[in-house]
């Protein structure tokens, strides 16, 4: 199985590098001890094999080697492992030439040089260790003679190879099933991770910038970005991404071909893997990016898109990895959730700093940017006016129309009066029939002239009463209030319909 530049499967040098030095280390003591038992055991009932000169130089040999892998492997660079083999290979033939019978016992220590090889190296390495071992055995024939050394060698070195390519093929599947277990595991690992991470965003553009960063980080790719529907439905628009550069770059549904189109209208993962050349993919995307490769992930929330992920590599990835799909299709789900709870979250925010019945921000809201406008002004010298209006006699309108309709003329007014203000300015309901106006930038006359054209504009013929008071420079958004506040009560005392400058 192919994988992606993210979740690549460890090397043969790299598993040379930490498992083969320790299981070099183990297999040498192994080895040494289980020799020196068994040598000693056959040894004693027959004293005349003390004389074998090919017993004991070897046992000498691999005496040394096997002290020498135990107690300097791990400070011995990796390549260092195949001298260790070919030295295996030299003292097995050297067993096989003072025997004098390469069709003996010693023949067969080959097959473990062949495990070995194959086990710790791979194939590759294996085959030339195989090769090497071919060469040494063929030089011990000839210094014997033998009836049909070549089939001899043919038999001994076949059956090696074959030993060691089944033993290649079954370690590697292991090990891929290992590695990819554990690629898994962290796989869904970061997803924790980043599913708690994304569960503490507060907005959707919040939620929609940790998706992308986590989609980039996890799959290792060059970006990430997250496309949603536009508001008027024709198309799909980027609203987060790494780059910064293409946010806000809309695709249209009926149109050039876009592979986010295709992902989400198919709610299903499209993978491209020569995106440069492939026709269903935006080229200018491709081209502003860089994009080699690229996968594009809807986002599902109830069977239904909501968005689509798009991951994009520099490098072209030829063959989309399982595990990197998995995570992947779990980071969309992931995002699903992410968005909605972010969603939520900024509905509640809102409906806490919203007044239900006129719309206007609330008392709440309005005391936090009260602060923010005197801050405002403090920085930038601009004058600031704060102004307080209310509807006069509306006790007297509820007792006599009945509250709904009381209701709907405090709707109706707070529509009406909001139509006449700025971009800039801010009209809060602060309680009751009580409105609070900030009005930045604007000096007493300004915004008397403005808190006029709002008594005009009150509807069924009803009368409003204010009071404003321009900000010293000095006082808090407290006092500024405190002081409109006794502007509109003088002009209650003052029998009402007017405006009172503080």
């Amino acid at each position: 199985m192919k994988v992606s530049p993210r979740l690549k499967l460890p090397t043969q040098t790299q598993l040379v590098t930490d498992d083969g030095r320790t299981m070099a280390v183990a297999l040498a003591t192994l080895f040494a001890a289980g020799t020196l038992i068994g040598t000693i055991s056959l040894l004693l009932p027959h004293p005349a094999e003390f004389n074998d000169r090919a017993l004991w130089s070897t046992l000498g040999l691999a005496a040394v080697g096997a002290l020498a892998v135990a107690g300097f492997a791990r400070r011995l660079p990796p390549w260092s492992m195949h001298l260790f083999v070919v030295l295996g290979t030299l003292l097995v033939t050297r067993a096989v030439y003072y025997s004098n019978e390469p069709s003996g016992f010693y023949t067969y220590l080959y097959i473990w040089v062949g495990l070995y090889a194959f086990f710790f190296f791979g194939r590759f390495w294996g085959t030339i260790h195989m090769a090497i071992v071919g060469l040494a055995f063929a030089w011990a024939l000839t210094q014997v003679s033998l009836t049909a050394p070549v089939v001899r060698w043919m038999m001994a070195v076949g059956t090696i190879a074959i030993a060691g390519g089944f033993v290649e093929l079954g370690t590697a599947r292991l090990r891929q099933v290992a590695t990819e277990a554990e690629l898994r595991a962290r796989a869904l690992a970061a997803v924790d991770g980043v599913a708690q991470d994304l569960g503490m965003s507060r907005t959707p553009k919040e939620a929609a910038t940790g998706i992308c960063s986590a989609v980039k980080t996890v799959a290792e790719a060059k970006g990430a970005m997250l496309w949603r529907i536009t508001s008027d439905d024709t198309g799909l628009e980027v609203v987060a991404a790494t780059d910064p550069e293409i946010a806000g770059t809309r695709v249209l549904f009926v149109g050039n071909p876009s592979g986010a189109v295709g992902a989400f209208t198919a709610r299903r993962a499209l993978f491209y893997p020569d995106a440069a050349t492939d026709p269903d993919i935006d080229k200018r995307l491709v081209e502003h990016l860089g994009v080699r490769s690229a996968l594009f992930q809807p986002v599902m929330r109830e069977g239904v898109p909501i968005g689509v992920i798009a991951v994009y590599w520099a490098e072209p990835v030829t063959t989309l990895g399982e595990v990197v799909s998995q995570t992947v299709t779990l980071l969309a789900a992931e995002a699903a959730g992410a968005i909605e709870r972010a969603e939520l979250m900024e509905r509640l925010e809102r409906a806490a700093r919203t007044d239900d019945l006129t719309g206007l921000p609330n008392r709440r809201a309005w005391d936090e940017e009260l602060l923010r406008e005197v801050a405002r002004s403090r920085r930038s010298g601009a004058p600031l006016c704060l102004a307080l209006i209310d509807l006069d006699r509306f006790k007297e309108y509820n007792d006599t129309h009945g509250h709904q309709a009381g209701d709907r003329l405090l709707k109706v007014a707070a529509s009406s009066w909001a139509g006449q203000l700025r971009d800039t300015d801010l009209l809060a309901r602060y309680g009751g029939d009580e409105f609070a106006l900030a009005l930045p930038d604007c000096d007493l006359a300004e915004a008397e002239e403005m808190l006029e054209r709002l008594r005009a504009a009150t509807p069924e013929s009803e009368r409003a009463s204010a009071g404003v008071a321009l900000w010293d420079g000095r006082e808090s958004g407290i006092q500024l209030f405190a002081r409109a506040d006794a502007a509109l009560y003088d002009a209650k005392e003052m029998g009402r319909d007017r405006i009172v400058l503080a």
